[in-house]
């Protein structure tokens, strides 16, 4: 159901964008906007030429939760030139990494720049009630984390959909006990306490943001 709701919800957003259906005119590029004091809590905000009410999409990178930036073209290049001509403002974000920062608290910076974002949207001709997270591997893990922890939700004001793009780990305790690559045990240790704090499963209930998970088959 929430798979569904999340596919209703983009779609709608696209339909309800208030700018002509194609822009093709270049995105006013906003560079380092700080979401906090740190040099890392800073996100790039790409938005259609003369946007009013525009729905937003915020975008988190991977990167093993120690390596990756926002400007990474693998992560934005065909997100911006999608989205954005249908009307979108797209935010890519930064966040904290390892070993300053271990994966909740590089969750809360996203759940941080969330807030932000949703305080600041009319700045870019955005609206802050109609914004989906999104992020990919390591950083979908943070979004998911964001859209399941009370204490991280509590944060920003509602938003309308996570999306997950190849998480690297929605379910932490069995990822911990299983075979795995060794950049999970510098992120996540060996206590499993905070297996649990950092597990969307184990945070999950049935009044989380709804969900849009993606599994690329193609990636090993």
């Amino acid at each position: 159901m929430g798979v569904t709701f999340s596919k209703v919800i983009l779609l709608a957003l696209v339909a309800s964008a208030r700018l002509a259906h194609a822009v093709t005119a270049e995105p006013v590029l906003t560079r380092d906007v700080e979401y906090g004091p740190d040099r890392l809590q800073r996100f790039d905000v790409y938005a259609p030429p003369g946007a009013q009410g525009a729905p937003i999409i915020l975008m988190v990178h991977g990167g093993a939760w120690r390596i990756g930036d926002k400007t990474n073209r693998r992560v934005i290049d065909a997100k911006v030139a999608h989205w954005v001509p249908k009307g979108f403002v797209l935010i890519s974000a930064n966040n904290r990494l390892l070993p300053d920062a271990d994966p909740f608290e590089q969750a809360r910076d996203v759940a941080n720049a969330l807030a932000f974002a949703q305080t600041h949207a009319a700045e870019w001709g955005a609206d802050g009630a109609r914004v989906v997270l999104m992020g990919h591997s390591a950083g979908a893990h943070l979004v998911t984390l964001v859209a399941t922890s009370q204490e991280l939700r509590a944060i920003p004001k509602p938003w309308l959909a996570t999306i997950s793009l190849d998480t690297a780990t929605f379910d932490v305790a069995e990822t911990m006990r299983d075979r795995h690559y060794r950049f999970y045990d510098a992120a996540f240790g060996h206590d499993e306490a905070f297996w649990m704090r950092t597990s969307p499963l184990a945070q999950l209930t049935r009044d989380a943001t709804p969900f849009l998970l993606v599994c690329s088959t193609r990636r090993r």
